[in-house]
C-alpha cells in the first residue's frame, strides 16, 4: 500500500491544501483550515481517518449481508468523535452510527454481520482502538434503536428470568468470573456454583455449562471497554448485584506457541499486546464494575509469583511485568476502599503452579487450585481478607496454606 501528498500551492489563508494519491483511484483533497480568514475546501487529516472507519465497516457490513441474501435499501454508516486537549490530539472516544433500511431484513443476520465488522474484522477500528479510542456502536434497523448484544432484549429477559428463579435463592449471592472457557475459570464456576453461588461466566469465547444456576456464557472482552459496558448495564436493567468479581482473564505473549519473549527482544507492538489484557483491560473493566458490586462484596484478580523479585528473570518478560502492575493496582485500590470506608474486599492470588495447557510443567492440577481458592472465599477467611485488603496471597504448594508475600 502506497499513497502520496502533493500541496496545491495556494497563497495563505488557502495554503493548508493538499490532494492525495493512491495506486488505483481518483485523487481526494485534503484541507486545513489555516486561522479565520481561510475557508477549508475538503475533509481534514481526522476526518479522513473517520471516513475511513466508517467506509472500511460499511465495507464489511455490505459485503457480508450480501452473503446472507439480505435486500438493504439504504445503508449509511455515522461517526462522531471527540478528541484529547493535549497535543498531539488524539480520539479519545467516538461512536459508529449504522443505519439501514430495507422491507424483509432479519435482524438477526444484520446484527451478526454488524458484530463481526465492529469486534473483529475492520482494520482501520482496530487502528483507532489501539490508540486507546474507546469506540461505541448504535444501530438503527427500519429506524429502530436495536442493541448489538442483545438485539431482541433476549438476554435480558433471559437473565431477570434466571436471577428470580435461582440466582437470588443463591445463598452466597451472585458471583460473575470473567475467563472462563477453559482451565482454572472454567473449573472455578463449578465450584463456586456448589457452594451457593449463583454465576455469571463471562468472556471471549461462548460456553454452556448446562446447570440451572450457571447463566450462559456473557461476550465480555477486556480489551474492549463497549463490551464491559454492556455486561454492567445489563446487570443495571435486571437490578442484579456481584457479591464476587473474579478478574481471569490474561495471556503471556503474543505468540501462542513461544512465550518466552526475553527482556532485550521485546518490541512495542508485544508490550501494548499483553499489556491491554493483562494491566488495561483488567483494570479497566474492574473499575467499570465496581458500581455494580454489593455492599460486602469481594474482588479477585488472579495474579503470579512470576511478578516476585526473587522470581525475577528476563525471559517472559512482559508477563512478569503485568503481573507485578496488576499487584500494585489492587494495593492502591484497597488503600482507596479502605478510605472512602467501603467494605469492599479485593486481593491479588496466585492459585499455585498449575497444571494447564499453557504451564504443562505445573505441580498441581487445575481441581487442586480451585479447590484451594474456595477455601479462600470461605466464610471463616472473611475476616482475615479484610484484616489483609490489598494484599497478595500465594497458595503454597509445599505446605497447602495461603500466605501473604508482602
Amino acid at each position: 500500500m502506497k499513497i502520496k501528498v502533493n500541496w496545491y500551492g495556494k497563497e495563505y489563508p488557502q495554503d493548508w491544501e493538499f490532494f492525495a494519491e493512491c495506486e488505483e483511484g481518483k485523487n481526494i483533497d485534503i484541507s486545513g483550515k489555516n486561522g479565520s480568514e481561510s475557508k477549508k475546501t475538503a475533509p481534514s487529516p481526522k476526518e479522513l481517518v473517520l471516513q475511513g472507519m466508517a467506509s472500511c465497516t460499511a465495507i464489511d457490513v455490505i459485503s457480508t449481508l450480501k452473503k446472507m441474501r439480505q435486500v438493504v435499501e439504504s445503508f449509511t454508516v455515522e461517526c462522531s468523535a471527540a478528541q484529547t486537549e493535549i497535543h498531539p490530539k488524539i480520539f479519545k472516544e467516538s461512536t459508529l452510527t449504522y443505519k439501514l433500511t430495507g422491507k424483509n431484513l432479519e435482524i438477526e443476520k444484520v446484527i451478526h454481520c454488524i458484530f463481526l465488522s465492529f469486534t473483529k474484522y475492520c482494520g482501520v477500528h482496530a487502528i483507532l482502538e489501539k490508540s486507546g479510542c474507546n469506540i461505541k456502536p448504535q444501530i438503527f434497523i427500519n429506524d429502530k434503536l436495536i442493541d448489538l448484544w442483545d438485539p431482541q432484549n433476549k438476554t435480558q429477559i433471559k437473565l431477570q428470568e434466571w436471577y428470580e428463579n435461582f440466582g437470588k435463592n443463591c445463598s452466597k449471592g451472585v458471583a460473575l468470573v470473567i475467563g472462563t472457557s477453559r482451565g482454572i475459570g472454567k473449573e472455578l464456576v463449578f465450584k463456586l456454583e456448589k457452594e451457593g453461588y449463583a454465576v455469571l461466566p463471562a468472556g471471549r469465547t461462548s460456553f454452556n455449562f448446562e446447570n440451572e444456576n450457571i447463566f450462559d456464557s456473557l461476550f465480555l472482552d477486556i480489551t474492549k471497554p463497549y463490551t464491559t459496558d454492556y455486561v454492567k448495564n445489563l446487570l443495571i436493567k435486571t437490578k442484579i448485584k456481584i457479591s464476587l468479581l473474579v478478574q481471569n482473564a490474561g495471556i503471556s505473549s503474543t505468540d501462542l506457541v513461544q512465550d518466552d519473549v526475553n527482556a532485550l527482544q521485546l518490541t512495542m507492538h508485544e508490550l501494548r499486546h499483553v499489556y491491554d489484557t493483562n494491566v488495561f483491560g483488567i483494570i479497566e473493566s474492574t473499575n467499570n464494575l465496581i458500581s455494580v458490586l454489593e455492599a460486602s462484596a469481594k474482588v479477585i484478580l488472579v495474579s503470579s509469583t512470576m511478578a516476585l523479585r526473587e522470581r525475577d528473570s528476563f525471559l517472559t518478560s512482559v508477563y512478569r511485568m503485568t503481573k507485578r502492575t496488576i499487584n500494585q493496582y489492587v494495593r492502591q485500590a484497597a488503600m482507596q476502599i479502605t478510605h472512602e470506608q467501603r467494605d469492599v474486599s479485593i486481593f491479588a492470588l496466585h492459585p499455585g503452579s498449575v497444571k494447564t495447557d499453557l504451564n504443562p510443567s505445573g505441580k498441581i492440577s487445575v481441581e487442586e487450585s480451585t479447590t484451594q481458592i474456595m477455601e479462600i472465599l470461605a466464610d471463616n477467611f472473611a475476616l482475615n481478607l479484610k484484616n489483609n485488603n490489598g494484599e497478595f496471597w500465594i497458595y503454597d504448594t509445599e505446605a497447602k496454606t495461603w500466605k501473604i508475600k508482602f
